[in-house]
């Protein structure tokens, strides 16, 4: 199913369209969401993923959460993320709107972290369905468009816990720029984070492991050592953590490799993602031993430190739910074009393919509807020339993730009635002026001619 919206906001003389196109798949199921009314929020689940939407006349919010963990827990966690972060954040348009004419981003951002660590909260302890849940949890990725009504300018601020990536990708210079943070296992900084967020709580961060391998749900590596591989090191220096990649521990995981399965692991690029294999492939030619696009968890749980829910996996290891905050004002007449996907779809995905992709959508003139179709189209397209596998039959489903996105396609043009009213109002002013200026003139004329 191809969702296809359109919403206009108006103020002080500009007109912002916005052309929103969205689907997904719950892997191995079904294409056709769950659709949930909780008007003016709208929801469409995909099996574990879903996306949300709210629309009105000063702001646009468009959401995406992948739930994982047990399918019921990761399910209904996801779901409702939406309902309560959508709720809180639309409340908050005047405080933020507020604060960004003040240039008081860390005031935003105090009052972000709050709100998602209070419905991290609710989703752990209070709501009557996710509360029973010890395991299953959500990444949650947001991006909040909010109209200035006293110039027109549109603001964009973007929210994530977890790796769902939001993309702003401009065609002409062909460029793609990734404003949200991965925030998982793969990424130091990430995990650093992770450190520092234990160190100050007078905790050890558990370590992080390769994949799940050596563990009961993952492949068993032979010809190391038995137990965890760690592929990095924390470093405690002047009271602050560091995490270095674990060289000795990943050079022999790649050159102890039996011969006959070193195309199948690590030295085909890694086996989590299409996206990543280049980097790593690259990576290996150079002579080092990547230890990224392997799956990377927190001792064989989560693959990310900071979460909504995950209830028992955050009371072991001690993991977070910090969002990563970015504010853009637009003053571009025309708007990149913006996509906001769950791992599932952007994992089959290079940013030169995303590139090319999007770039077609405007060379083609397709309508929000034909690209959307073409977009899944192409990510199985992509899917199978990795090695991802799609069900058999007429109506292939991918098997790999449950995937999900939003594209938005954004123009500003002149509100001619508005300049029009502009225009008549200074005419109504100049005429009064000049109304005005005659009547000073006769008064001072009618002085001279008494002399």
């Amino acid at each position: 199913m191809t969702i296809s919206i359109e919403h206009t906001m108006k103020a002080a003389g500009k007109i912002w369209t916005f052309k929103i196109g969205g689907t997904g798949c719950a892997k191995r199921e079904t294409r056709e969401p769950t659709i949930i009314n909780k008007d003016p929020i709208q929801i469409y689940g995909f099996g574990q993923d879903s996306i949300g939407i709210m629309k009105a006349e000063n702001q646009l919010i468009l959401t995406l959460a992948d739930g994982h963990g047990p399918k019921k827990a990761g399910k209904d966690i996801s779901y409702k993320l939406h309902e309560y972060l959508i709720t809180y954040i639309s409340g908050m348009y005047g405080f933020i709107l507020d604060m960004i004419r003040l240039k008081q981003y860390d005031d935003i951002k105090k009052q972000i972290y709050w709100m998602f660590k209070h419905v991290d909260n609710i989703i752990m302890n209070e709501d009557e369905i996710t509360s029973s849940y010890n395991s299953g949890g959500s990444t949650f990725t947001m991006v909040q468009k909010i109209l200035d009504e006293k110039n027109g300018n549109m603001y964009t601020l973007n929210y994530n816990v977890g790796d769902s990536p939001y993309f702003k990708i401009d065609t002409i210079n062909r460029t793609i720029s990734e404003l949200s943070q991965s925030q998982n296992c793969d990424n130091i900084d990430s995990i650093e984070h992770y450190a520092n967020h234990c160190l100050k709580k007078g905790v050890e961060p558990s370590n992080i492991i390769l994949g799940r391998f050596n563990t009961t749900m993952g492949y068993k590596v032979s010809w190391i050592k038995p137990g965890h591989i760690y592929p990095y090191k924390y470093i405690l220096e002047d009271g602050v953590y560091k995490v270095i990649e674990n060289v000795s521990t990943m050079r022999q995981f790649y050159e102890s490799m039996p011969s006959e399965i070193k195309p199948l692991i690590g030295y085909d690029g890694g086996p989590q993602s299409i996206r990543e294999r280049p980097f790593n492939l690259k990576a290996i030619s150079e002579g080092k031993f990547p230890s990224t696009n392997f799956g990377n968890t927190i001792e064989g749980t989560v693959q990310t430190p900071n979460t909504f829910g995950d209830k028992r996996t955050k009371e072991t290891h001690n993991l977070m739910c910090v969002p990563h905050i970015d504010i853009d004002i637009i003053e571009e007449h025309r708007e990149p074009i913006e996509f906001i996907t769950s791992d599932g779809a952007v994992d089959c995905l290079t940013n030169d393919e995303i590139l090319r992709l999007f770039k077609y959508k405007e060379t083609a003139k397709l309508s929000m509807d034909e690209f959307i179709s073409f977009l899944e189209n192409s990510i199985d397209i992509q899917a199978s020339l990795g090695g991802f596998k799609c069900t058999p039959g007429v109506e292939q489903i991918p098997t790999w993730d449950d995937l999900s996105y939003w594209v938005i396609d954004t123009s500003v043009k002149e509100d001619l009635e508005y300049r029009i009213k502009i225009l008549e109002q200074e005419n109504i002013e100049m005429t009064q002026l000049a109304n005005s200026i005659r009547r000073e003139l006769d008064s001072v004329n009618s002085c001279l001619n008494r002399l």
